[in-house]
């Protein structure tokens, strides 16, 4: 009897379970917490400026190898930076540095000096070198062929206006003018002429590109050819004290050299060259009279008499 009990237990028990968990799986499930995105980030604006591409020096002149964009993230005023998009990297080109720039550093308007901009010839001078200006003319300067950038030779040539009146002699009967010439200074490199240094460096931009024109061949659109009255170069201090006491004493020509001429012979000696090495015209002339020279006031003309 209790045998048959405790069967009779177990097997409600066990009905008991079978029962709940069929109850338990109707029932809905727990709904599960809903997750809630998170928020996107907010991008960031990056701003690319440009920086050197290596380490430059004043002297070096900016090109395309010289610079490079950089993006940063930091805010950036076009006031002294140059931005990718709104300016080009091609403004800079011909300029230089006033200071040593490491590579990586930002450009900016305060460390950069472009032709023609005050401090410019400071910046392109060499090491121990000096820049002394001297008057020029049309004639002096190759009528306006050399430009800055160039190698040239420096002519001193007595004018003769300051030349001493030689008297005639049984040897000479027709005296020759007192001209003469010599190389003072070799191989200087031309910095500016006028105040103009713009054609120093090579590299300048295309103006085909740039908004610019070229002028027609009509009277309104002809390139007026400057009028060149001073020359600036780049001289060894002794160089520059020989060009000022030069100036004085007569007329200072050019000579331009050839762009593969590399020979450095700035010290080389020279020698003066006169009439008689030019001609030998006067040393031909035989007089057929005399000669008596006449003042008129501040004028003085030479009258040819025949001989009796």
């Amino acid at each position: 009897m209790k045998i048959n009990s405790t069967l009779l237990l177990s097997v409600a028990l066990i009905a008991a379970g079978v029962m709940a968990l069929i109850v338990r799986s109707q029932l809905p499930g727990t709904p599960a917490a809903q997750q809630t995105p998170a928020p996107a980030p907010i991008p960031v604006e990056k701003t690319a400026v440009l920086v050197t591409a290596r380490d430059l020096s004043p002297g070096d002149f900016i090109d395309g190898s010289a610079v490079r964009w950089q993006e940063t993230d930091q805010p950036v005023s076009r006031t002294f930076y140059f931005i990718r998009g709104k300016d080009q990297e091609s403004q800079l080109y011909g300029a230089t540095l006033r200071g040593k720039i490491p590579a990586g550093t930002p450009l900016n308007n305060n460390s950069v000096v472009r032709p023609n901009e005050p401090g410019f010839i400071a910046a392109v001078l060499r090491p121990g070198m000096r820049a002394i200006s001297i008057p020029t003319s049309v004639v002096a300067s190759n009528a306006g062929l050399v430009s800055a950038g160039d190698y040239v030779d420096i002519i001193l040539s007595l004018r003769r206006d300051d030349e001493v009146a030689l008297q005639p002699t049984s040897q000479q009967p027709v005296p020759p003018p007192v001209v003469g010439a010599q190389t003072v200074a070799r191989n200087l490199r031309v910095l500016a002429l006028n105040n103009q240094t713009d054609a120093i460096t090579s590299m300048r931009p295309r103006q085909d590109i740039n908004g610019a024109e070229p002028a027609q061949n009509t009277p309104q659109g002809r390139q007026r050819t400057p009028i060149y009255q001073s020359i600036t170069l780049e001289a060894t201090p002794k160089q520059a004290e020989v060009l000022t006491v030069a100036k004085e004493v007569g007329l200072l020509q050019m000579a331009q050299r050839s762009a593969l001429d590399t020979s450095d012979d700035a010290e080389a000696q020279t020698t003066v060259t006169t009439l008689k090495d030019t001609t030998g015209i006067y040393s031909k002339m035989v007089s057929s009279g005399h000669q008596v020279k006449m003042f008129r006031g501040d004028r003085a003309e030479v009258k040819q008499f025949p001989a009796r």
